[in-house]
């Protein structure tokens, strides 16, 4: 995200996007919420704007959260569900050991869903009291949209 393409997000509606989708009620009133290209949602604390960011070659500015999609859906990223998934209530799919696998591995999995999770919406994945990350839940299962970077290596 460069600094010039940045612009600020308002915090309440992206706390009401939150909670509609995963029934999360996250304050984030401590944090400056950006916008930057494709609709992609960063966090940054407010001390950021105690440095004078015309003076420095500035790439990003802080914690990539995820990316707005249409009908108020929010894909988030693997911080941003770690952020909003210890507050949510639904769109939550909780994976045993074989299944938190597969998922980390990059498969897409095969599975009836929870009655607290919507189809054709994105889902926070769990494994116990870990969250893995978010994908997209479809009627029969998962389509997995963990990053190639964040997946681990098939055994």
């Amino acid at each position: 995200m460069q600094a010039k393409e940045v612009k600020f997000f308002n915090r309440e509606e992206l706390e009401k996007i939150l909670e509609k989708n995963y029934g999360a009620r996250v304050d984030l009133s401590n944090y400056l919420i950006f916008e930057g290209k494709e609709r992609k949602i960063w966090i940054s604390s407010k001390k950021v704007l105690e440095v004078r960011l015309e003076k420095l070659k500035v790439n990003s500015i802080g914690l990539y959260f995820g990316k707005l999609k249409r009908n108020e859906k929010i894909h988030l990223s693997p911080e941003g569900s770690q952020i909003v998934g210890k507050f949510a209530v639904k769109n939550i799919l909780s994976l045993d050991e074989e299944k938190a696998k597969k998922f980390m591995e990059g498969s897409d999995l095969t599975l009836s869903l929870p009655k607290n999770c919507e189809p054709h919406n994105f889902v926070i994945i769990k494994k116990g009291d870990d969250i893995l990350g978010c994908s997209l839940a479809l009627e029969n299962g998962i389509r997995n949209l963990l990053p190639k970077s964040r997946r681990i290596l098939p055994t």
